[in-house]
């Protein structure tokens, strides 16, 4: 069972410094993209009161991206087309290749030893949204193939943000939205 202590130590594992964003609101629509559009553009706080992070990087190339405004302003029929929806196994391979520079599993310091603590901590952030949590990324990988493999896959996204490269996942139960994503900015 997941609890604040739980989560914020998951959380922590994952998205604990370097240049990452993870947040929970709560479902008010019916239709995901909204409730997901609230939270990358900050308009919502977690239902529950746990913690998330917000490290974007202040973006002095682009001028569009701060720890302010992370995402760009995309309407729910853009943000809709630029994600694809996924199975929750290859949203905890998603999660712990999120840690790893360019996205990348095989780019975490030591994933050997620590593979199996990742995994642990994505699963726990995947249990809050119960046994049938609905996923999405913008890893174009997935365009296809909602099972495909993401500790290591290919490297082309559709990006939402204002940063060099950004890759990500949003996680929806009945009454709670995530979205957990990392940045790269040169």
């Amino acid at each position: 069972m997941v609890d604040a202590e739980s989560w914020e130590a998951s959380v922590g594992e994952l998205f604990g410094g370097g240049w990452t964003f993870a947040a929970v609101g709560p479902r008010t629509h019916e239709d995901w993209r909204l409730d997901a559009s609230a939270v990358m553009r900050l308009r919502t706080r977690d239902p529950r009161g746990w913690k998330g992070v917000n490290f974007a990087p202040e973006s002095s190339a682009s001028g569009l991206a701060s720890t302010s405004e992370p995402f760009l302003p995309y309407s729910a029929d853009e943000l809709g087309a630029a994600l694809f929806e996924i199975t929750p196994v290859s949203a905890a391979q998603l999660l712990v290749a999120l840690k790893g520079e360019w996205f990348q599993a095989a780019n975490i310091p030591d994933f050997e030893n620590r593979e199996e603590g990742l995994f642990r901590a994505a699963g726990e952030i995947l249990a809050r949204f119960g046994p049938e949590p609905h996923c999405w990324t913008n890893r174009s990988a997935a365009r296809r193939r909602p099972d495909v493999d993401l500790l290591n896959a290919e490297a082309e996204f559709e990006c939402l943000t204002g940063y060099t490269t950004d890759c990500g996942l949003v996680v929806a139960s009945e009454s709670e939205i995530g979205v957990f994503w990392a940045f790269f900015e040169d």
